[in-house]
């Protein structure tokens, strides 16, 4: 796990931050945050639940984003 880098559980949609390892009242868990909300701690986890998060793959996307379409207008030009 990477703080910052972005990840989900297996087979769910929420996208989440990897915060670190922190200790809580009762242990060290992982922490994770929405994409959305990166400041807020969204769901915590122990070690051996790990395996049931997987790093987000980045999706193809099927239209160009608007940087990419500002590029194609500046090289027709």
């Amino acid at each position: 796990m990477v703080i910052g880098k972005k990840y989900n559980w297996k087979n769910q949609k929420e996208r989440l931050i990897y915060l670190g390892n922190n200790f809580s009242g009762n242990g060290y868990w992982h922490q994770f945050a929405k994409v959305e909300t990166p400041n807020i701690v969204w769901c915590e986890c122990l070690d051996s639940d790990l395996i049931m998060i997987e790093e987000t793959k980045i999706e193809a996307r099927s239209e160009p984003t608007k940087n990419q379409k500002k590029r194609a207008r500046k090289a027709k030009a």
